[in-house]
Formats: structure tokens, sequence, C-alpha cells
């Protein structure tokens, strides 16, 4: 792998395009949970604020004690990022035994843009597909060479996907599962062995979930929020429409989102199982990729989120490359080799339009200009009510007076102007910022003009869905507020 030069092109143009503008962003609101998460005693904090095991969060402990700006957090999803790369690599050549599949294979992950994404955000996902590529890779050499350590390999990295994301469960059950069942592996030497050992290693990852398992899932996630996600369980025709559909959709998930990607990459991918097929290997693998995701249909039938949430089944995402990359080099006979050439330039083009919108058009909820505006504008005395979908990144840029703050407990899709009525009813009147952030849109900033009829707006900040607006009693207020 080493001594593969197309390999390090592949990587290095990989590595760039995660590491060019890492910090220019703010960090967004699921990112700031993150961090807030992988704080203090992180087992705790973890298991209240989001809905992912431990694992990423360890990591983040120890790397935000280095650091806290905004590009060395994501330096750390960054390298995992890095890594994916030649791990996907690894699993290509595992599967396919030819170089120019895992080069295809590796250019395709290196260039799909939500790894790409995930490599410049601080959420669990870039960690979570470089296990997920090793687990594999590890699982197909074992079935090669069935020795004590790559079955214990194996079981090391099962456990560890585990504690990276619970969705990770439906990859090693079906691991587990094909291993037992598939009889194209039956005649494997110590196969028995192997399933022990890799059920064993998810067995490892039990006492952790026991201990970390997220509060909020005690609370139950209301169904209709995640409705969309859920297997229809009243009509045989629904149900169909909504896996094929959603076939489709996961399919221009892994690659380039629109539905055309999906249909032509799905297309690829179900060509590279075929062609690749012809081995046990293979057709081990294909078995995996299916009765995995399948397994996180079945669940979101069950409403067991967050089985069947798309990002849970990322799990899925290296196989798809490889495959896809297996359908893309199949063709490399047609028409002298152009139809592979073209191919690989639509993946290069829909890179580039993906980076270019990606880098230039306006998103997230920049809160770290609104923190500096209010450092500069807030007076002595002025207090801040926060929204409490605010509060993760308000906590992180904030450096200011903290007896300034009142911490809202409304969120912005409810009736938030309520309490914020009611709060600065309460106090004695003085000048009140209002900073809002995650959920903000211009509809709920209309509703600001139900604010106290004794407050009028006088100054506004706004960054990408994150602002912040001033109100002061009327008689020391402006008649409308200049823009930004």
């Amino acid at each position: 792998m080493t001594r593969d030069r197309w390999l390090w092109a592949v990587l290095l143009l990989g590595a760039a395009l995660r590491l060019y503008g890492l910090g220019e962003r703010s960090l967004s609101y699921d990112e700031c949970q993150q961090f807030w998460a992988s704080q203090g005693s992180f087992l705790i904090s973890n298991r209240e604020i989001t809905l992912d095991p431990p694992l990423f969060p360890a990591l983040l402990h120890l790397h935000s004690l280095v650091g806290r700006s905004e590009t060395w957090l994501r330096l750390l999803p960054c390298l995992l990022g890095i890594l994916g790369i030649p791990a996907v690599y690894v699993l290509g050549y595992r599967l396919a035994g030819d170089r120019l599949t895992a080069r295809v294979a590796a250019f395709f992950f290196s260039l799909a843009p939500y790894p790409i994404r995930y490599s410049q955000s601080l959420r669990v996902y870039s960690l979570t597909l470089w296990l997920c590529a090793l687990l594999l890779a590890a699982w197909l050499a074992a079935l090669e060479n069935n020795n004590p350590h790559r079955r214990w390999c194996v079981a090391a990295l099962a456990g560890l996907g585990l504690l990276a994301m619970y969705g990770v469960v439906w990859l090693a059950g079906a691991l587990l599962a094909v291993l037992l069942f598939l009889p194209a592996l039956r005649k494997v030497p110590g196969r028995v062995r192997l399933a022990c050992t890799l059920g064993a290693g998810m067995a490892a990852a039990v006492p952790l979930y026991v201990i970390s398992l997220p509060t909020q899932m005690a609370q139950g996630t209301p169904p209709t929020f995640y409705e969309d996600k859920f297997l229809p369980r009243d009509s045989l025709p629904g149900a169909l429409e909504f896996l094929g559909k959603g076939t489709l959709d996961l399919f221009g998930y892994y690659s380039f989102i629109h539905p055309a990607s999906g249909a032509l990459f799905g297309a690829l991918a179900v060509l590279g199982m075929i062609r690749l097929g012809r081995t046990r290997e293979v057709s081990a693998s294909v078995g995996v990729f299916v009765v995995a995701v399948a397994g996180a249909a079945a669940a979101s039938a069950l409403r067991l989120y967050p089985f069947g949430a798309t990002r849970q089944m990322l799990y899925a995402a290296p196989l798809f490359y490889v495959f896809a990359a297996g359908g893309i080099t199949s063709l490399r006979s047609w028409v002298r080799g152009w139809v592979t050439a073209i191919l690989l330039a639509v993946i290069a083009a829909g890179c580039g339009v993906f980076l270019y919108r990606y880098h230039r058009e306006p998103g997230g909820q920049e809160m770290r200009p609104v923190a500096n505006y209010l450092a500069h504008h807030a007076q002595s005395g002025d207090r801040i009510l926060v929204n409490k979908d605010a509060i993760p990144q308000f906590r992180f840029y904030y450096h200011g007076d903290p007896e300034a703050v009142t911490w809202g407990r409304e969120t912005v899709i409810r009736d938030y102007v309520a309490e914020v009525n009611d709060v600065i009813d309460s106090a004695p009147p003085r000048r009140w910022w209002l900073v809002f952030s995650h959920g903000w849109t211009e509809d709920r900033r209309a509703r600001l003009m139900a604010v106290d009829a004794r407050f009028v707006l006088t100054d506004r900040f706004e960054a990408h869905r994150a602002a912040a607006y001033l109100f002061a009693p009327r008689a020391e207020g402006a008649s409308a507020p200049p823009e930004r």
C-alpha cells in the first residue's frame, strides 16, 4: 500500500480538501453540544447532552486540553477523516484484489461531499467511517487467515465502533449473522471461533453502553419529529415506496445527494456487487451490506431512533464506495476506457460543485461574530437573554460578565416571545439583548414585533441564522434599527 503512488496522490488531495477552511466557520449548535459533552466527566455529560456513545467525547476531552480554537478542535475529526482514505483503500484491495478498484474507491471517498463535510465538523461521523472501514477490512483479512491476532483485531474494532455510534450495531450484527448463516462461509476454518470473538468484542461495549445510555432515550423521542424517517406500517404499497425512495436517498447521501446521483452510483454499486461477487469474501460482504441496511430499515418500522436515522447508517458507506468503484472499473473495457474516465470526471465535477457551494454560500449559525459584536456594543448594565437553542454556542464564545446573562428555557419552535416578555417584565427597566441561533429563521424574527410595547428595537446584528437584537425602554429607543 505504501508504495502505491496513486494512493499518495489521492491521500494528499483528500487531505487538502479537508484542511482547507477548517476554522472559517463558527462552531455550530451540534458541534458545541459535542464539545460540552466532552468536558468534565464526559461519561455523565455526554449521556445528558448527545445521542452518541462515549468514544468520541473521550478523544475530544483529551484533544481539547491543548486548545479550544475552531481549527484545533476540528483538527481531530479532520485527521480521522484523512485516515479514512487509506482505510477505504485497504478495504477495496481486500475486497476486489486489485489496486485499480482500491484507488477508485479511495478517490470516490476522498471527493464525496459528506466525508469532507464530516471531516470539518466536530462530530462523531469521521471516526465512525474510519472505524467501520477498518472493521470490514480486518473481518475480510480474518476470513482469509483466521489466526488469533486477526480475530481479536476484529473484536477490538467492533467494540470501538459500537462505542463510536449506536448505528454500528447493524454492521457488527450483520458481520456476526453472515458468519453464522451464510452458506458460502460454512467451510471457512475457524468460522465459529471468529464469530465468538466478534461477539465478545460487541459484548465488551455493553457496560459502557449501560453507563452512558442517553438520558433523552428514557424520555422518549417525539414520534412526529422523526416521522419521515420511519417505515410506515399501515400499508404494503406505502412501505415499498418508503424502502425504494429510502434506498435511493441513501445512495444519494453516500454520493452527491441529488436523486440522479443516487440512481447512477447506486446502479454502479449494484454492478460492482455483481462483477466482484465471484469469491466468497465478496459475496459475504454483499450479504453484510444488505443485512445491515435491512436491519436499520426494520428498526425504523419499530420506531427505534436513532437506529433508523440516515446518519446512523454511515457504517455501510465504506462498502458502498468499494462496490461503486468495482462497478466503475468493470466498465474500463467499454469504449477504450472512456466510460470509466467519464465517471471519474463526474465524481470530480460533483465534488467541485459541492466545494464551491460549501465555501462560498453563507450557511450555519455564526455565533462567533455575534459574540464579538456584543463585546464591542453591549454597555455596562445591559442584560443578555440567550434563547435556549443558542445556549451551547453562546457558552463557548461569550467571555463577558456572566452576571449579565439570563439563560432562556423556551425553544424558538414554541412561544419564545412569551418568555421574552416575562423575563424583561420581571426585571427593572434596562436594555436587553436577545440572542438567537439554532433554528432561527426570518419567520421567527417577524414575531419579535410582539415583544413588550414598552421596549423598542434599536440595534441588531445578524450572521447566518445567529443574531442579537437590542431592545431598549421606549424613552431611550430610536424609531428603527440600523441594518447590519
